[in-house]
């Protein structure tokens, strides 16, 4: 980035499923064109700096009409906590217009090539009873395998707190349409292996429902709020080690 990019003090979700919606939305609404990536964190406001140079990052809803209506293409960056705390996950999304972009970047095509992020992937899938597919979230492939692999394993192995905290993990899993088609499936795979390698004196784990995501709003803060906080506890954390004690990640 040139030393002349301009620093925007960017918004940052700190919330995932918010985040998920917000993306599902841009994409709904024609924004199908997208990069993707990791920052880091004090250079994110570089980033957006950068892609304010090419493309209309920062207009409201009522601007990018306009822009629209224009021909010009328009974009939404969003950026997301990462669980590295020097990191940010951040997606540049489009929609194309009658002139050509001039952003110069490689963009991918979310109704080709899946967007996916913390272990989830953004898909267009059609419920029983509606009259087209739309869009939701669902676990990735290789989540999808390792949660089973994990199961399993944690069943033969009567790695019964192992298998709670799958369970929970499960259990937070945000409640989109084919992430609920997902976590039923995972929960007949403990019901039928509990089955299979238990005897019938053990009960099987309480499996909580798993309830449908509700539209929520934007959770996050500013990005130069978001340093702050980060520099605070990265002195916390160097204090409690000179002591003795460890700061847990949990509490960053």
């Amino acid at each position: 980035m040139s030393r002349n990019t301009p620093f925007i003090n960017t918004f940052v979700h700190t919330k995932k499923t918010p985040f998920m919606q917000r993306v599902a939305d841009l994409v709904r609404t024609g924004h199908t064109q997208y990069v993707i990536g990791q920052v880091a964190l004090k250079k994110a406001g570089y980033l957006a700096g950068k892609f304010s140079g090419t493309l209309s990052i920062n207009e409201d809803k009522v601007q990018a009409f306009r822009a629209r209506k224009k021909g010009l293409p328009t974009a939404r960056l969003l950026f997301l906590e990462a669980a590295d705390p020097d990191l940010l996950h951040w997606i540049l999304l489009m929609q194309s217009g009658e002139q050509p972009d001039v952003s110069g970047q490689n963009w991918r095509d979310a109704l080709e090539d899946r967007i996916a992020i913390t272990g989830y992937e953004l898909v267009r899938k059609t419920r029983p009873g509606a009259q087209g597919p739309a869009w939701t979230w669902r676990y990735t492939q290789a989540s999808q395998n390792r949660l089973h692999d994990e199961i399993v394993a944690a069943i033969r192995h009567k790695d019964d707190a192992q298998l709670r905290q799958l369970i929970d993990s499960i259990r937070r899993s945000p409640g989109f349409a084919a992430v609920r088609d997902q976590v039923k499936e995972l929960k007949n795979l403990i019901g039928k292996e509990w089955k299979r390698s238990r005897r019938s004196s053990e009960p099987l784990p309480v499996l909580p429902r798993h309830g449908y995501v509700r539209r929520i709003e934007d959770v996050g803060m500013r990005l130069n709020e978001l340093i702050s906080l980060r520099h605070k506890a990265g002195r916390g954390l160097k204090t409690s080690q000179s002591t003795g004690s460890v700061l847990s990640q949990g509490n960053w």
